[in-house]
């Protein structure tokens, strides 16, 4: 046989080896191609462009010490943005300023050359993505160039230098706008123009700031650049400020997110028990009622009753932890007595079918705690196990030594807990099943309450579970005896 490829193979040949490498490529990286192809390459040809220029024009010693002042400004300022409300495209980086400022005074070869090492270097740093590396580096280029073309406009005087930056600014504004909302547009699916749109309007506000924070920079950088060091103090001061501004608003979003949520679970969760209570109250007003069926009804009252209780003190204990107020005494107490109390009471309310055992090491050491706070974790996590475990299922509390501690123990056969929710399950309001779309309801407190009252008990709480098996929650408190 030949070992030429007939032209027939050959034309086929090629497609195939590119279908092969668009398969090689993740959906993500394949959507956004058209857009990050052309914009990389072309930030990349600016580059070694301007590299090339700045070596050829043999920069002086004021440009290059100037620029060189400039970027590690952009890279600090790149590496800190200022988080604003509202703004749609993310963070906003004072970078900017300092590149158009390079481009207004000393050129576009001068602001590429800032723009990308301050972007590239602080995108490496940061270990993201190859591919986001190149397209923000080369955004920033692009812009860079743009604005320096602007900046070149020829002419004299304070007037000229103010009108030239404020054209610069607005270039590098349009092109970084325009090329971030093609980007994130390619990899939604959504049209371009809206995201234009809402871009410029969540960043009008920013960009006004930061081309009045250029010009000043580049009037008083053109008079002295020792004076434009004036500027560092307020620009710090501005960016500082504006963090935890941000940090503040955000805190207070998610107690606002927190009070509704609160809201929403309390207010559900005291509907069934008192719907409950009202239906057994309205029947008890029956003369002709049985006693079995007036007995059934006082343990609904009894029962309902005991559980509103149980809401209302799990509100109080949240209120109690969320603003300190709450303490623990630490005294010598025997664990295995104040755990089999806790299950005895959990097994006179145990449900048909499910089994409660309880276990103890023969030489369990006393613990130092509170004993009222020991009991409410362990009932708390005792209800929970209930709670969640199937009919016929087992629940096991258990009691023994585990170095300089006591640890116990309640494990379940129910659900099971996701590796992703097995620390979120100790946040305030968070439910596996928010929905109960099992049939399993709850406030989420109780959790919470638990690990915050271990933790006054200098204790540690934590949970190993497999979906589908059950899981195993273990609190772990020092012993008595090693306790000074």
């Amino acid at each position: 046989m030949s070992s030429q490829t007939s032209p027939h193979l050959a034309q086929t040949a090629a497609p195939a080896e590119s279908v092969r490498a668009r398969r090689r490529l993740s959906p993500d990286t394949a959507r956004v191609l058209p857009v990050l192809g052309p914009v990389t390459l072309a930030g990349a040809a600016a580059t070694v462009a301007a590299v090339v220029s700045f070596v050829a024009s043999g920069p002086d010693a004021e440009t290059i010490v100037g620029s060189l002042a400039l970027l590690v400004a952009a890279a600090v300022a790149e590496a800190f943005p200022v988080p604003i409300e509202g703004v749609a495209a993310g963070r906003t980086s004072l970078a900017t300023v300092f590149i158009v400022a390079a481009a207004a005074l000393y050129g576009w070869e001068s602001a590429t050359l800032v723009a990308v090492v301050s972007m590239a270097g602080v995108e490496l740093a940061n270990r993201k993505r190859p591919s986001r590396v190149a397209y923000n580096s080369a955004l920033y280029a692009l812009s860079a160039v743009t604005a320096g073309v602007v900046a070149g406009i020829g002419g004299d005087g304070l007037g000229v230098l103010v009108l030239r930056t404020v054209l610069a600014a607005t270039a590098f504004y349009l092109v970084n706008i325009v090329l971030l909302a093609a980007i994130v547009s390619r990899a939604s699916g959504e049209p371009l123009i809206p995201f234009v749109g809402r871009y410029f309007r969540s960043t009008g506000a920013p960009f006004a700031i930061m081309a009045s924070l250029t010009v000043v920079l580049v009037a008083l950088w053109d008079r002295s650049a020792v004076l434009a060091l004036a500027l560092v103090a307020p620009l710090a001061a501005f960016a500082l400020y504006e963090r935890r501004m941000y940090a503040a608003f955000m805190k207070l979003r998610e107690l606002d997110r927190l009070k509704d949520e609160f809201i929403a679970v309390v207010s559900h969760e005291l509907r069934t028990p008192l719907a409950s209570v009202y239906g057994a109250a309205m029947t008890l007003q029956r003369p002709e009622l049985d006693a079995t069926t007036r007995r059934s009804m006082l343990d609904i009252v009894y029962r309902e009753s005991a559980r509103l209780a149980r809401l209302v003190d799990q509100v109080l204990w949240a209120s109690r932890l969320e603003s300190g107020r709450a303490q623990a005494s630490a005294e010598s107490l025997d664990a295995a007595s104040v755990a089999h109390d806790v299950v005895e009471a959990a097994r006179a309310h145990l449900p048909d079918g499910l089994t409660l055992d309880f276990s103890a090491g023969a030489d369990t050491p006393p613990v130092a705690g509170d004993v009222d706070k020991i009991r409410q974790v362990l009932v708390n996590l005792v209800e929970n196990a209930v709670k969640y475990s199937p009919d016929g299922g087992r629940v096991e509390v258990g009691v023994d030594r585990s170095g300089h501690f006591v640890r116990f123990t309640v494990t379940d056969e129910g659900l099971g807990i996701p590796v992703g929710e097995q620390r979120r399950i100790f946040e305030k309001f968070h439910r596996l099943d928010p929905n109960q779309t099992r049939g399993v309801g709850g406030t989420g407190l109780g959790l919470y309450i638990s690990d915050e009252l271990v933790r006054l008990m200098h204790g540690q709480i934590w949970v190993t579970s497999e979906v589908g098996k059950g899981s195993s929650f273990a609190v772990e408190l020092p012993r008595a005896d090693l306790t000074s």
